[in-house]
């Protein structure tokens, strides 16, 4: 990128608010709102040649909010490595109730008590323990998306069932708890990637019986396969095709794969994005492949 002029070297690559850059003589209004630089939030710019992220946007409205603010739900769950949120999903920030201020663009507020045992700090930032974070993205999100997130957290060991069913067992008659009760019987750490997840939450919404997760497929006590789900007395397995599976090394390992799981005689159905968002078609080849009875 071309820029105008140079950007002072105390800002290359810098987070920063503009106000005090101003008042510091580095830039003046007019150069801040040039083509040097990018505003984050309100009031806090970064060199353009930085990108933003998620993690960029929630870093930013924390310089901008009150010292009470806590990252939280899906901005908190980007700092334990769960980044499924957007540039530009807003981030998500816990206030006390008692703290009345207009969040900026970008910045959602969610004012609610926030103990300071549900709080802790990762590279300088206030963010919710991996219980709290959990407890927040089931009462602020729909189902599905805050079963995406709790399902990686439990699968990256931040959280365990038992942190749910304490926090639960505590918070009876709090705000949303029948979505935290919800989210909790949907959970699942064997997900492996939220479309995992998300596959497992429209089988289940079908009424199909429910299948084993990560299922190790065996011939003459060889492992010949792990499939993300399976129904083994009908010999039958769903996978999911993401985008790892597009080069010519992985199709190849696939195609073997699939082969061998043919002569052990299992049915294969695949599933890929577009079914995520219109399953009916998938749902009706696994309700006939399960009610086919198996060849003797």
């Amino acid at each position: 990128m071309r820029l105008s002029s140079p950007v002072p070297r105390e800002l290359r690559g810098q987070l920063f608010r503009g106000r005090d850059a101003m008042d510091l003589g580095l830039v003046t209004r007019g150069f801040l709102r040039g083509p040097a630089f990018r505003r984050v939030v309100h009031g806090v710019y970064v060199d353009a040649r930085v990108p933003i992220d998620h993690g960029l946007r929630a870093r930013a409205a924390l310089m901008v909010l009150p010292t009470e603010s806590v990252l939280t739900a899906n901005s908190a769950a980007w700092w334990y490595g769960v980044r499924l949120a957007g540039r530009d999903q807003s981030v998500t920030v816990a206030l006390p109730p008692d703290v009345h201020i207009a969040g900026p663009q970008f910045v959602r507020l969610h004012r609610t008590p926030i103990l300071p045992e549900d709080i802790t700090v990762r590279d300088g930032l206030r963010i919710s323990l991996p219980s709290r974070t959990a407890w927040d993205l089931a009462t602020l999100n729909d189902l599905t998306s805050a079963v995406k997130y709790v399902d990686a957290l439990m699968h990256d060991g931040w959280l365990t069932e038992s942190d749910l069913d304490r926090r639960l067992a505590t918070g009876s008659g709090l705000w949303r708890v029948r979505k935290v009760r919800t989210v909790a019987q949907w959970t699942d750490a064997r997900s492996e990637s939220p479309a995992e997840s998300e596959l497992r939450i429209i089988v289940r919404q079908s009424r199909l019986p429910a299948p084993e997760l990560q299922h190790e497929v065996r011939r003459l006590g060889r492992l010949i396969a792990r499939v993300d789900f399976a129904w083994p007395e009908h010999r039958l397995a769903l996978e999911y095709d993401g985008a790892g599976h597009t080069d010519l090394r992985s199709m190849r390992l696939d195609r073997r794969r699939l082969n061998a799981l043919v002569e052990a005689g299992w049915t294969v159905i695949h599933a890929t994005a577009a079914d995520l968002r219109r399953p009916a078609s998938l749902i009706a080849q696994l309700r006939a492949a399960l009610s086919t009875p198996l060849a003797a």
